[in-house]
């Protein structure tokens, strides 16, 4: 890899990870999944810095070449994020499943007491 290469891909990982400071200091993101972003910037300047242990790494798994096995972890890694993310979406529909159920038992209690209010 050579240096001009490795001095982008810092530098876009660097940018990338300001904007995921920058979404978690303005609460748009939740601190788990900026958790997992950051993790991931880490190990990509790691990877950039030190080229030879993704060739050592890839050699030891048996891939043909360091962008073959990071294009396999790179898939798994957004398998493992959309995972993530169906279940807090299922979660925030049973939420909203419930929420509704609520105000509609509050609703009737209410036309309840206004009931009885209309007929005294």
């Amino acid at each position: 890899m050579t240096i001009t290469l490795q001095l982008a891909l810092i530098g876009i990982t660097l940018i990338y990870m300001y904007f995921i400071l920058r979404s978690m200091k303005l609460k748009k993101m939740h601190p788990s999944f900026s958790i997992f972003w950051l993790f991931s910037g880490v190990v990509l300047i790691f990877l950039a810095l030190v080229p030879q242990f993704s060739e050592w790494v890839s050699y030891k798994l048996g891939f043909a070449t360091p962008s073959n096995m990071i294009f396999v972890l790179t898939i798994f890694m957004a398998f493992y994020l959309i995972f993530n993310l169906t279940i807090a979406v299922s979660k925030e529909t049973q939420k909203n499943v419930t929420l509704v159920q609520e105000i509609s038992i509050l609703k009737k209690k209410i036309a309840q007491i206004e009931n009885k209010i209309d007929n005294k």
